[in-house]
């Protein structure tokens, strides 16, 4: 084929990676389309190779190695003095961390402090556009690079959330129709106008029946066929349990599936907390997940033993000694009541202290590990939170973003102003008349805590199934359509309008406090799993609040769930004469009888088997599939010409292959042997006469005789005796030599 026919055929390549990259552009907001655009062309130029020349094509792949390697580099930079199996080690863990959170966000996917998350959506369009570059150009198997294109394709069209399209589609299929036209004829010297202009008039065809199709049906790229956020990226198991806090199972809450995850030995019971998401992206919550600080031991004596820092929260309170004892749970995140202050966790474990004020570990603990800490557990009574202001100190100033402006200063006309046209962004505008109706005339900080805790309490409904909404937030669903949830939606509307009104406020998650089986001994179950509310008071630090009807914070403090709890506020009416809704709270659905409290807590884990395996088993094992797979690949490779073509072309691919297999094993075969020669070398070395099958195989290249089955079978025998020979000798480790690709010598 003429090289203008080529380079036409890589630009039809070229534009379907380009189409695919769109297409996944959409499931992640903000968009990457340029990431993925740039990552697409680069991987379709390093498959290039075998479209210049056929043999060309192992060239491909160290290009596509490197060029994944500046992928990655582009998208996440290594950090200072990160080089060589360490910088490879960083970007293994960067992916590992974007797919947590694939598995863990909801569509659209949130790229917000995720830049694992980002490069790993660029280099899977990189991996398939490279994959169906050596496809297309290399092995001349353009239907099967089309397939490749087409997962990504379909893919993104099923997503949930993502705006119907399609252009995206009929683009897809038009330059399918192109590339197939045109790999037909890139089998013969020169492409015929013909050819190619049948083969785009039937893409074109094809394409305007299936616009006509999509617009004469209603099902035009409607709902998704499939609703992929839900699918897990493991199966589940009923024996462990993996602590996620952004996922949304409410399956974890069944009482018929309950069992312990830890014990824990404290003298002050509370609610055992894990971390904290302190992103909302307009649809729901998430932990950023910063690296946090690395804890240094208290002393080189004490190696277990670490100081944690103080962070945000300076309200004073009494050291409380907790003791945890991990039973069927695994997570990396140390549980802990109150503000941790010292922690002592066996194993010489790297622990790091997030802004969340968080404890984690380098490596999940597993089941049966042990730990213990001292906590901060503070005793505030709720005049202390009276006329604290809003001096807040920048490092909670995180925890006051929002997708779109606060109440603040605005007017109900002014606020709706500043709303985008978007259908996302147009579920919220009844935010503002929703937080008049809840916060009135107050100003005080913890007032307004005070009366969205107890709106949320009394006007809205406990489920673990909530009804099915035309919004496409949870959170708007909850708030303005059917007031029904479980803990994560309670938790996380109360934070939102908690910002709403300029507070700092977060999400906390982890567990309930248990039952109590002794002396200041708790058994936590799954069904203590929970979610609640953390709002900041300057000078104070942060505070939990409890909107979830039926639970209530352990122990005496300033939530008006708490036992002995006192209202600041006697001239107002009270926290809990908020204003009347106008409509009676919905009924309760979806509870069993007599369900207790900690069962109807919003569940925030997820089952999931826990692996023992180390880090160096699983390149030990990765490195041994490599070296099994390689020579049977290395082989399907080079017998890929004895399966196509005419029958001509499948004989001297037969006949290449007896040059290359003699090669294998040291014998010389130059291109430009004749096959007279090869026969009296095969007499001379290998003492086989193969004159008969010669014979046949020139009739055929030089007598102008067609080569018919017999011709092709008989070589077929000749290369199976042929390897026979060798392999007996070379012996087996001078086999085993040839089979990788390692010159061989025959005794």
């Amino acid at each position: 084929m003429r090289l203008s026919g080529r380079l036409l055929y890589f630009a039809c390549l070229a534009a379907l990676a380009v189409v695919a990259a769109l297409a996944e552009a959409r499931v992640a907001a903000p968009s990457i389309a340029s990431a993925l655009v740039w990552a697409a062309l680069l991987a379709t130029a390093a498959g290039a190779p075998g479209l210049v020349r056929r043999r060309a094509w192992p060239l491909a792949l160290p290009l596509l190695a490197a060029g994944a390697y500046l992928v990655a580099r582009v998208q996440v930079p290594l950090p200072s003095g990160g080089h060589g199996f360490a910088g490879l080690g960083f970007y293994f863990g960067q992916i590992h961390s974007g797919a947590h959170a694939y598995a863990t966000r909801t569509f659209p996917l949130p790229l917000a402090g995720a830049a694992g998350l980002k490069l790993l959506l660029t280099l899977v369009v990189y991996v398939a556009a490279g994959l169906a570059s050596l496809l297309a150009l290399s092995l001349r198997r353009a239907l099967a690079a089309i397939v490749v294109f087409l997962v990504l394709l379909g893919f993104s069209l099923t997503v949930d959330g993502a705006r119907s399209v399609v252009a995206l589609p009929l683009t897809f299929l038009l330059l399918s129709g192109c590339l197939l036209a045109l790999s037909r004829s890139l089998e013969r010297a020169r492409g015929t106008a013909e050819g190619i202009v049948a083969g785009a008039a039937t893409a074109a065809l094809a394409t305007a029946l299936a616009l006509l199709l999509l617009v004469a049906t209603p099902v035009a790229a409607s709902k998704p066929w499939q609703d992929w956020s839900k699918w897990g990226p493991v199966a589940q198991d009923t024996t462990s349990l993996t602590f996620d806090f952004m996922l949304n199972f409410p399956s974890l809450l069944d009482p018929k599936t309950n069992a312990p995850v830890f014990s824990v030995r404290s003298s002050s019971p509370s609610y055992w907390r894990a971390n904290a998401l302190d992103y909302f992206s307009g649809r729901a919550w998430f932990a950023t997940l910063p690296p946090g600080t690395p804890l240094a031991p208290a002393s080189p004596a004490d190696p277990n033993t670490y100081n944690v820092p103080p962070g945000a929260s300076t309200a004073m309170g009494t050291p409380d000694v907790e003791v945890f004892k991990l039973q069927s749970l695994s997570t990396p995140f140390l549980l802990s009541g109150g503000v941790p202050q010292v922690v002592i966790v066996g194993g010489q474990a790297p622990t790091y202290s997030t802004v969340s004020q968080a404890l984690r570990t380098a490596r999940p603990l597993q089941p049966q590990a042990s730990y213990s800490l001292t906590a901060n557990v503070a005793h505030l009574t709720p005049n202390a939170l009276v006329a604290r202001g809003r001096d807040y100190p920048a490092g909670v100033a995180a925890d006051l973003v929002l997708p779109f402006r606060a109440a603040a200063s605005l007017t109900r006309q002014q606020w709706l102003d500043t709303l985008s046209d978007s259908g996302a962004a147009q579920e919220w505008r009844g935010l503002y008349a929703l937080n008049q109706q809840i916060v009135g005339q107050a100003t005080d900080p913890y007032q307004i805590a005070l009366r969205i805790e107890q709106y949320l309490r009394q006007h809205y409904a406990y489920s673990l199934a909530p009804p099915a909404s035309r919004f496409t937030s949870p959170y708007a669903a909850f708030l303005f359509d059917t007031r029904i949830g479980y803990c994560q939606h309670f938790a996380g509307a109360m934070a939102l309008l908690l910002r709403f009104n300029g507070i700092p406020a977060r999400v906390a998650v982890g567990f309930t406090a248990g039952g109590l089986v002794g002396r200041d001994t708790y058994i936590v179950t799954r069904n203590d799993a929970h979610a609640w509310t953390e709002a900041y008071f300057p000078h104070v630090g942060w505070v939990s609040f409890e909107p979830t009807p039926g639970d209530d914070l352990p122990g005496i403090g300033p939530s008006s769930t708490n036992a002995g709890f006192t209202d600041p506020f006697p001239s107002d009416g009270g926290a809990t004469s908020v204003a009347a809704s106008g409509a009676a709270p919905p009924k309760l659905q979806g509870l069993p009888s007599g369900a207790s409290a900690k069962q109807r807590s919003g569940g925030v884990g997820a089952a999931t088997p826990v692996s023992h395996t180390p880090d160096w088993l699983l390149w030990a094992l990765g490195l041994a599939i490599a070296l099994l797979v390689w020579p049977f690949a290395r082989a399907a490779v080079r017998r890929c010409g004895l399966h196509r073509g005419s029958a001509d072309d499948r004989l001297r691919a037969s006949l290449s292959l007896v040059a290359a297999e003699l090669r294998d094993y040291g014998l010389p075969v130059p291109r430009s042997q004749t096959l007279i020669e090869t026969s009296r070398l095969l007499r001379e070395r290998l003492d086989y006469d193969a004159t008969p099958f010669t014979n046949r195989a020139e009739a055929v290249l030089f007598g102008g005789r067609p080569a018919d089955k017999r011709d092709l079978a008989d070589l077929a025998r000749l290369r199976a005796e042929l390897r026979r020979r060798l392999r007996a000798r070379a012996g087996w480790a001078g086999a085993m030599r040839a089979r990788y690709g390692l010159r061989a010598a025959l005794r």
